[in-house]
């Protein structure tokens, strides 16, 4: 199967969550959830990633690894970040 067959079944496809545990999907729902809340909010404060990066103390790879879901969050990450785009982020336990 080529890449653009794979694109187009990759919606329907669920071979990937088939072998998680109910507790790692959760896990991976929580994590793009408040990597798309931190992207939305970022956004919305009209800020590059560099320019967040800055205010965290961090680089713009780390913040582009949060965004993509690519980076577990700690709480106080998550504050720092919540303080930094003066917003709060999603609440995981509600979606």
């Amino acid at each position: 199967m080529g890449l653009l067959e794979k694109m187009k079944t990759a919606e329907t496809s669920t071979w990937l969550i088939d072998e998680l545990s109910e507790e790692e999907r959760r896990a991976a729902e929580f994590i793009a959830a408040i990597a798309v809340s931190i992207q939305l909010k970022r956004k919305a404060a009209g800020l590059t990633q560099k320019e967040l990066a800055d205010k965290l103390g961090v680089s713009q790879v780390m913040v582009s690894r949060w965004e993509n879901g690519e980076e577990n969050f700690t709480a106080a990450t998550l504050a720092k970040i919540s303080t930094a785009l003066d917003t709060p982020l999603c609440n995981p336990l509600s979606a």
